[in-house]
């Protein structure tokens, strides 16, 4: 905490000079008033130049959606994010920068504050690590799914090879009724790994109703000293989803909160209107939060970054079908899903559009 007495704006702009984050003050007609050495930096250009220059002039090329700062940022009081936006500069460097703008008041006028960030090396690495989770998924899918196709493909094998020496009717129906069995085994998997191909079926639902179906059912299941909680939001008006399907998602994660905790624990579930919601790649808007969180061990290292991929489990004798099939359910009804886990805590927050 700044001392009072041992503040002064020379001081304030000693602390905005010194950011590692390029800062500058734009006006209505984003022209800029101010910036920080990290700016001038970033840009390449003297700060005397950047002063009272309009935005657009710094750039051989961008791609910041002005226009959308504009109306969020500016007029609606919004604050506005744009990730990996292109940019080239004036001396024809390119870069991709992260973008932050809030409105600003100061004596009954309004400014931007954007913030820019250059995200190349973030996203270098970004991407490189998402190749090596993705290798590892796709090594764990083919492991999962050889050894799941092994079993029913050695019956069935077995199966015929008997039918080429049985001459007995009724050991001629027995191996036959193994080989359907067994291939119907395999399509069923192949069903799975498909996922829901039905279109939600939706109407108007209250979601605590849905939800309390889920907690008789975990509630069922519960043979450990586990207790489940709920801190449901009353004021939620009725929400537009397929109810089966989203009480499918919800059972699903409150089943797993349940097996992780073995010695017993805590599992509440959540609910709440999220304002000024952000998606990415979305405009702000409202969300109707779904949060499942339990006080169990945690998800693993190994498996976090591929949790919601087909055959990604690390439970004994479990298919690492549930998330995978849960994120698809999601996803059709234009929500999303995510997760974050740490020793002693993990949660799933389920966001699903809203409107009053």
């Amino acid at each position: 905490m700044i001392n009072n007495e041992n503040f002064s704006p020379e001081l304030l702009d000693a602390i905005w000079q010194n950011q590692t984050t390029s800062v500058m003050l734009l006006d209505k007609n984003f022209t800029v008033v101010y910036a920080n050495t990290s700016t001038s930096e970033l840009l390449g250009l003297a700060t005397k130049r950047l002063l009272k220059q309009p935005f657009d002039t710094l750039f051989n090329y961008h791609s910041i959606d002005l226009k959308r700062i504009a109306q969020f940022s500016l007029i609606d009081g919004v604050d506005c994010q744009q990730h990996r936006a292109d940019v080239v500069f004036s001396d024809s460097r390119h870069a991709k920068v992260s973008v932050n703008s809030r409105r600003i008041n100061f004596k009954g006028i309004a400014y931007i504050l954007l913030e820019c960030r250059q995200t190349d090396d973030e996203i270098k690495h970004d991407q490189a690590s998402n190749q090596m989770h993705q290798y590892q998924a796709a090594r764990n899918l083919i492991r999962g799914l050889a050894h799941e196709i092994k079993n029913p493909l050695g019956g069935i094998r077995g199966a015929a090879q008997l039918l080429q020496y049985e001459v007995d009717q009724q050991e001629r129906n027995q191996c036959a009724e193994l080989i359907i069995e067994q291939a119907d085994r395999l399509r069923e998997l192949v069903d799975r790994l498909l996922g829901p191909n039905q279109l939600p079926q939706k109407s108007y639902v209250n979601i605590h109703q849905a939800l309390e179906s889920v907690v008789k059912l975990s509630t069922l299941d519960n043979c450990t000293n586990i207790e489940l909680k709920k801190d449901y939001d009353p004021s939620i008006p009725d929400v537009f989803i397929d109810q089966s399907k989203i009480q499918q998602v919800v059972l699903n994660i409150v089943r797993n909160a349940q097996q992780a905790l073995i010695d017993g624990g805590e599992i509440k579930i959540k609910t709440r209107i999220n304002h000024q919601h952000r998606r990415p790649g979305k405009a702000p808007k409202k969300a109707l939060l779904i949060q499942i969180s339990d006080n169990g061990p945690g998800i693993d290292h190994s498996i976090r970054e591929t949790l919601f991929y087909p055959m990604i489990t690390n439970k004994e004798g479990g298919s690492g079908l549930g998330l995978s099939i849960a994120q698809t359910l999601i996803d059709q009804h234009d929500g999303y899903i995510e997760c974050d886990s740490w020793p002693g805590h993990t949660e799933f927050n389920i966001y699903l559009p809203f409107a009053d």
